[in-house]
């Protein structure tokens, strides 16, 4: 307890921490209007006096910063408060870099020949903007609206679209040689100190939209997963209590997914924001390209398998440079993945073949009298780079004992190329594209099977899809001689069931394509194995077929005669 100065009451802990952070905002909240007046009417005594408030600032921060911390770390505090807490520490670090910047700006004043010459630039719009930020943060904090929220990150917006005015005007004047460089240089650097002021307010409302929601989301994000709910026809805020959204997953192509759920979760205030009752959705928020394929190719499969792929409820195309978000269906149930994790054993060898039933299906359905390659070759060499990065004496190791060679990878692909070019596919058909375990779930609503994640679906060789199947299996974290036995049993079954369906399409040359498939699953996986023994082993499995692949292309045998070997399914 401590007793708070001149009142005679005795106040807890909390409430002098608060007080604190109060303080905090309002001593820098009379810095900035300090600054503001400077430019009008500037003096070595209100320079000084900015110079020392800017350094109180800061020690007051700390204090702020190191109470918060410490609290952050109780283990009374429920999850609520410790995320409350881990962000008032977070803001009050930002908030003495709004004050230097600040006095950035007093230095930079100093070298104008004419302190009446920023005048013309009308720098009160920047601080009228600021201070209507600032002033914003208590009670967005305090009473936790996510409306007042979303006013305090649209000033950097607001701040951002000055800055661009100022500086094509000063850039343009410059260009005409209006004269005085020097000043405008200076106000070009003024304004933007305080364009970078703006970036440092929306980062604090991207902490008080942590605090609130409990998912750190930037304010990009959430924008699009606010119009992604609207467009999807659902109406009112999608998430505005802890809990409503909830990140499952953030993508290797750079996309974040997350589930929004409501009140049939028993979320407080899901009612009041029409959230009652319905069905959580998904939410990707990522790369503009890639979303957009993403629902191109989702549009193809539910007209040619409804209820297969999950609905896309609503597509928020990016503006300008920005990303796009895509809302969809979520699907309630298990994956491949899920039920191989729990028991690689009969059920889930069982599920599994129920999927290659129902793909081979989907193959037979959209086959094109057409050749094809997938080009295995060129997929591998596109991600070589990555794998490089991580292990480059392994991709890189070449040497030459007498007439054996021990090409680098990189030599390997090159000769392996003009084999692949001569092995096309007799047909083509539309295929997955990321044909794995994680990307086929079972309905719990009516037990049927769905289709997830179809980004990469096109019409290509279905040896692309068997590959990755394989390697999906062969790659899950199960140890242990009885579980690695049931993976190899899974992918034979892959495999076997490949040339099934390659007997009963007169397809000669499978086992080859799948060869190159499975020598590129084998290389590419590495990128994503931290683990340096499974990596080595994954390269040495990929090695191991692409050397076979050259010595048999030597010999100048029909590629209809090739075997691979079972041997690279035990790993």
């Amino acid at each position: 307890m401590t007793a708070e100065a001149g009142s005679g009451r005795r106040v807890s802990g909390g409430e002098s921490r608060q007080g604190d952070f109060r303080l905090l905002l309002a001593e820098l909240t009379q810095h900035l209007d300090q600054v503001r007046l400077y430019l009008g009417e500037p003096s070595v005594k209100a320079r000084e006096e900015l110079r020392h408030k800017s350094a109180y600032i800061s020690s007051l921060a700390l204090v702020v910063h190191q109470q918060n911390f410490d609290l952050e770390r109780e283990d009374k505090l429920d999850d609520d408060r410790r995320r409350f807490h881990r962000g008032l520490s977070a803001i009050a670090g930002r908030l003495p870099r709004i004050a230097e910047l600040a006095l950035n700006i007093v230095r930079q004043f100093g070298h104008l020949s004419q302190p009446s010459f920023l005048d013309d630039y009308d720098l009160d719009a920047f601080f009228d903007e600021i201070d209507l930020g600032l002033a914003m943060v208590r009670p967005a904090l305090e009473h936790r609206k996510l409306k007042l929220v979303e006013r305090l990150c649209r000033v950097e917006e607001a701040l951002d679209a000055r800055y661009a005015d100022r500086f094509a005007r000063l850039i343009r004047e410059m260009e005409e040689g209006l004269g005085r460089p020097g000043d405008r240089v200076t106000a070009l650097m003024i304004v933007h100190y305080l364009e970078r002021i703006g970036d440092l307010i929306l980062e604090i409302g991207e902490e008080i939209l942590f605090i609130i929601l409990g998912e750190r989301l930037s304010y990009p994000q959430y924008q699009a997963l606010e119009a992604g709910f609207k467009a999807s026809g659902r109406g009112g805020r999608p998430a505005a209590a802890p809990g409503d959204f909830r990140s499952i997953w953030s993508g290797r192509s750079g996309c974040r997914i997350g589930v929004v759920r409501g009140g049939e979760l028993g979320l407080a205030g899901a009612e009041e924001r029409g959230f009652l009752g319905q069905e959580p959705v998904l939410f990707k928020h990522g790369p503009s390209a890639k979303l957009e394929k993403e629902r191109e190719n989702l549009e193809i499969w539910s007209r040619l398998w409804p209820g297969l792929p999950p609905a896309a409820l609503a597509y928020v195309p990016a503006e300008g440079d920005g990303e796009a978000a895509l809302v969809l269906e979520y699907i309630r149930g298990a994956t491949l993945k899920d039920m191989f994790l729990q028991n690689p054993g009969a059920e889930a060898l069982r599920e599994l073949t129920g999927a290659l039933h129902l793909a081979a299906g989907l193959w037979r359905e959209t086959r094109l009298e057409e050749e094809c390659r997938a080009d295995f070759v060129r997929q591998g060499e596109k991600r070589l780079g990555p794998i490089q990065a991580l292990y480059p004496d392994l991709v890189n190791f070449s040497a030459a004992v007498g007439d054996l060679e021990i090409k680098s990878f990189s030599a390997l692909l090159k000769a392996a190329r003009p084999y692949e070019a001569a092995l096309p596919a007799p047909f083509t058909v539309r295929v997955h594209g990321d044909f794995n375990l994680s990307n086929i779930m079972r309905d719990e609503k009516n037990g049927s099977y769905r289709f997830i994640d179809l980004y990469r679906s096109r019409l290509s060789d279905y040896v692309q899809d068997l590959s990755v199947m394989i390697l999906s299996i062969l790659r899950l974290p199960l140890t242990g001689a009885a579980a690695r036995l049931e993976l190899s049993r899974a992918a034979r079954l892959v495999y076997t069931f490949g040339l099934d369906f390659a007997s009963q399409n007169h397809d000669p040359g499978l086992e080859a394509r799948l060869a190159f498939g499975l020598a590129r699953s084998f290389l590419t996986s590495a990128r994503f194995e931290a683990r340096r023994g499974t990596a080595a082993r994954f390269l040495a499995h990929s090695r191991y077929l692409w050397e076979k692949i050259l010595d048999y292309g030597r010999t100048g045998r029909p590629w209809t005669a090739f075997k691979p070997g079972l041997r690279v399914l035990y790993f």
